[in-house]
């Protein structure tokens, strides 16, 4: 069994997060809950904890904060956020103090047990001396992180040197790592959500191609024409006129 300790300033939460969950199925011993981020850093500092599951607002104090103050006393503790909060912001501060998960409220049984047995493999593997470091982080979350970011941001002058720090790696190492955990490259997958979402924006007759290009991130008419012609065949005006039945008048531009 793996330690665990549950901080959520919200009583009824705290209680329903101890009960409603198979801690011990999962293999983790439940020590101590806590209302109070300076209990639970006074329970970290004088018992062995291995696992942090903490909500991201605590009153006074945000569980990051927790989450690095528990990190100074147990450098290989892991910690995992709940929040309530989708926006990347939280998660990129949460990454840059190396957190396992990102959970959003409301969790799910399906997201609780998928992080936890994640995590257990995780310490499992690093009991037995494998690969995977003391407070390593999940690779598959960075790489959520980042899908999440493009979709959001897919109009945005997105750069892999920019999505590099924002994961705090540098730019080398994210690009073999983002083609290790996707079997693709950065800009393939960049340049394939913008084409996506270009072909969603092409169904709703309202807008003018000129329109869609810098809203998938392109500036130059040119180079979304081109690429648009390399995804699917077409120029976007024929792939709205054959393949969507939309027509569509032209704006009078060469492509």
């Amino acid at each position: 069994m793996y330690s665990l300790v549950i901080v959520d300033d919200e009583t009824y939460i705290l209680e329903l997060l101890g009960k409603v969950f198979n801690w011990e199925g999962m293999g983790f011993s439940l020590d101590g809950s806590y209302t109070c981020a300076k209990d639970a850093l006074s329970h970290i500092a004088e018992r062995k904890t291995e696992v942090l599951l903490t909500d991201i607002q605590l009153g006074g104090v945000s569980g990051l904060e927790l989450a690095a103050e528990a990190r100074k006393l147990k450098p290989g503790i892991d910690i995992v956020i709940l929040s309530a909060h989708s926006d990347f912001k939280y998660a990129h501060t949460a990454l840059r103090i190396n957190v396992f998960d990102y959970l959003l409220k409301p969790v799910t049984s399906e997201s609780v047990t998928e992080c936890f047995n994640g995590l257990k493999s995780s310490l499992d593997a690093r009991l037995k001396g494998g690969a995977k470091e003391a407070g390593s982080g999940s690779s598959d979350y960075r790489i959520d992180l980042v899908k999440k970011y493009i979709d959001k941001h897919v109009g945005d002058d997105i750069t892999l040197e920019g999505m590099a720090d924002t994961v705090a790696m540098n730019p080398a190492y994210f690009s073999r790592f983002f083609k290790r955990h996707t079997g693709e490259n950065f800009a393939d997958y960049l340049a394939f959500r913008r084409m996506e979402k270009a072909i969603s924006l092409l169904r709703d007759p309202r807008y003018k191609v000129f329109e869609i290009a810098p809203m998938v991130g392109y500036f130059s008419k040119h180079n979304f024409y081109r690429r648009f012609r390399q995804h699917t065949g077409k120029t976007p005006i024929e792939y709205r006129n054959e393949v969507l039945r939309i027509t569509d008048v032209d704006d009078g531009e060469q492509h």
